[in-house]
């Protein structure tokens, strides 16, 4: 827990405000934020008996909602005629509304329009944080076999090589879970550290064919072959990858603490959170966490939950070249509702670019962006026609 909390909140919240000024960051919001969460798995581990990852790596965990200027409660009455429920549904829940859908057919069902047009009448932000697990995983690797000094000392970039070492895994997962299987990954012992490295290696593309910065991750790795430990992935509870989010709870309380946060009760971890908050704050007081049944903006934020989740396990899921031709296919519908989204996630970054918080592949963020560029391309296209 020490290593994550100081690798992750320290490095992730902007302490510092000369690195909040870098990444356009304004500490000083003051906001309310309402949140819920979608491909919430608990905990990420691998099962060593079925031979695989107990939760679907693709789909990431994210943490989601709306903010608003002031303190805010749309009357449950106004929801039910705004999306046209029936008279004796009582929640919002994107479960329900969104049922069996993934990311495209989300963008067809009349309850996306509804929910996007409520979050411009009213003016709210879209915010989201996304966690994709097995690049979370995988960065532990490379945190044991090269340091940030090494890295610069090579010219590369430290942000940029955790993306180059989950590019060389991935395309191989399967494999690469398997060497995580046989080595009880992320406790590897050390007699078996050198059989382990190799066996990684050996997923990866030949090095003839690598760029210099898979070449340098791949030196690394083959020379760690000989070390007799790898702090990161030694001695830690074996085949347990994640085990739990709460840090991702606690990193947004600890960097807005002028806004108020107010989540849904995740009753499994909500200690945790407070403990996590303490050992950076002690009096900080920004945060509750509510039952959503009596919370109109959790609830509207579980349903931006459902899409935001949706939408990352597509990207992870769906090769850039395809992209055109799935865009092409899209109903006129579907392609006013991804542009919708993309206003109005550009309009939450313009605001503030800590509202939006990816931990993933540098790639990834690309892919997203790249589908809304083809998105915009097509409608602009038919506007035309």
């Amino acid at each position: 827990m020490d290593r994550e909390l100081s690798n992750d909140l320290k490095g992730n919240i902007f302490q510092d405000d000369l690195l909040a000024d870098l990444w356009g960051v304004n500490l000083e919001e003051n906001l309310h934020f309402y949140y819920d969460e979608s491909n919430n798995c608990r905990k990420f581990w691998i099962d060593s008996e079925k031979g695989d990852f107990n939760h679907n790596p693709e789909a990431d965990f994210v943490l989601a909602g709306i903010a608003c200027e002031e303190e805010l409660q749309i009357p449950f009455s106004e929801l039910i005629e705004r999306f046209r429920l029936q008279k004796n549904v009582t929640e919002l829940k994107s479960k329900s509304l969104f049922k069996g859908k993934d990311f495209l057919g989300c963008m067809e069902v009349r309850y996306t329009a509804a929910l996007f047009k409520l979050i411009d009448d009213y003016d709210l932000y879209v915010h989201y944080k996304h966690i994709n697990n097995f690049f979370y995983t995988i960065v532990e690797i490379m945190d044991s076999i090269t340091d940030p000094e090494e890295i610069a000392e090579f010219g590369f970039d430290y942000f940029q090589l955790k993306s180059t070492l989950y590019n060389m895994l991935v395309p191989n997962i399967s494999a690469v879970k398997e060497v995580m299987i046989k080595y009880h990954y992320p406790s590897i012992k050390k007699e078996e550290i050198g059989n382990f490295c190799t066996a990684l290696l050996s997923t990866m593309e030949i090095r003839f064919n690598q760029s210099p910065d898979e070449k340098f991750l791949s030196g690394v790795l083959k020379r760690a072959s000989g070390r007799e430990e790898l702090l990161f992935i030694q001695d830690e509870e074996e085949y347990l990858l994640q085990e739990d989010f709460s840090l991702f709870y606690a990193e947004p309380i600890l960097k807005f603490t002028k806004s108020y946060h107010h989540f849904d009760e995740e009753l499994s971890i909500q200690e945790k959170i407070l403990d996590i908050v303490n050992m950076y704050s002690s009096n900080l007081t920004n945060y509750e966490f509510v039952n959503s049944k009596d919370n109109t903006m959790v609830q509207i934020s579980d349903l931006v939950a459902g899409i935001m989740g949706r939408f990352f396990l597509f990207i992870n899921a769906t090769q850039s070249a395809d992209f055109r031709r799935i865009i092409r296919g899209l109903s006129d519908v579907q392609l006013v509702n991804c542009c919708k989204l993309n206003e109005l996630i550009s309009k939450s970054d313009m605001r503030n670019k800590g509202l939006l918080h990816s931990i993933t592949a540098i790639g990834i963020l690309k892919k997203s962006v790249l589908f809304f560029e083809y998105v915009s391309a097509e409608n602009k296209r038919r506007l035309k026609n």
